[in-house]
């Protein structure tokens, strides 16, 4: 019986799992719950509000992978919002992604500034299902999968640091 019962665990949890490419950095409850923080830096060139405008074009429509869900955020507007105007220098924005397998929501949020060294953007994506103790990799991927366009459409490679524990990359055994 309690074979039958490891099997059955071991099954749902491959079931649900993150489907690749960009699973590897499985976060285990870093933010009480599954996480993770990311940050991406660009060139002196490049503004804020170029960044932002790629990153909203990005998210309309479904985004890459046709699961990003445009959201209308506390200013009034669709992912993306210029806080300037409120003398608050920097851009937020928000999504909501679903799992490959259409299984788990989760939330991503973002912010832009502007920096001497060029435009910064964070992002944070946590699970929406409490319990969601270790993640298969899935909301380092909502991030990449997002990101990834943004860098290619901007014309510039794609790099992001981590900016916490989360999400960490996967540990290199030498045996």
């Amino acid at each position: 019986m309690t074979k039958c019962l490891y099997a059955v665990l071991a099954f749902s949890m491959i079931a649900q799992a993150c489907v690749a490419p960009d699973c590897d950095n499985q976060d285990c409850g870093s933010c009480a719950n599954a996480c993770c923080k990311l940050s991406f830096s660009f060139p002196p060139s490049m503004a804020s509000s170029d960044i932002a405008s790629v990153l909203n074009d990005t998210i309309k429509g479904g985004g890459p992978d046709g699961r990003y869900f445009e959201t209308t955020l506390a200013e009034g507007v669709q992912n993306v919002a210029d806080l300037h105007p409120l003398g608050v220098p920097l851009y937020i924005a928000k999504t909501i992604h679903t799992t490959s397998k259409r299984i788990y929501n989760d939330s991503i949020d973002m912010t832009i500034t502007d920096s001497d060294k060029g435009a910064v953007l964070r992002a944070f994506s946590i699970s929406q299902i409490g319990g969601a103790y270790c993640d298969a990799g899935q909301n380092f991927k909502n991030i990449v999968t997002l990101m990834k366009p943004v860098y290619a459409k901007l014309g510039i490679n794609f790099s992001y640091s981590h900016v916490d524990e989360s999400c960490p990359q996967p540990s290199i055994s030498i045996d």
